[in-house]
């Protein structure tokens, strides 16, 4: 359910990610994220940037409690909007 939670965000906002049936999965924001990264920093959300692995428009997000995922949703949602 966790998951799903985050899934139904990524789509909400028009996002892709890579299924996953771990503990994190990879959202795809369609250009560089790094910037995003930095945002979510500054915003006090700690995502891992996946550059390094081939995917830099893809970051790492860990799947966190029902709290946790909301507040990282928000404040993507923040970003993204501007």
């Amino acid at each position: 359910q966790l998951l799903e939670e985050l899934q139904d965000g990524f789509r909400a906002l028009g996002l892709g990610w890579i299924p996953s049936k771990g503990n994190f999965i990879a959202v795809d924001f369609g250009r560089d994220a790094a910037p995003i990264n930095q945002a979510l920093l500054q915003a006090g959300v700690i995502v891992r940037p996946v550059a390094g692995y081939g995917m830099p428009t893809f970051l790492r997000v860990s799947i966190g409690t029902e709290p946790e995922n909301a507040r990282f949703l928000e404040a993507l949602e923040q970003i993204l909007r501007g």
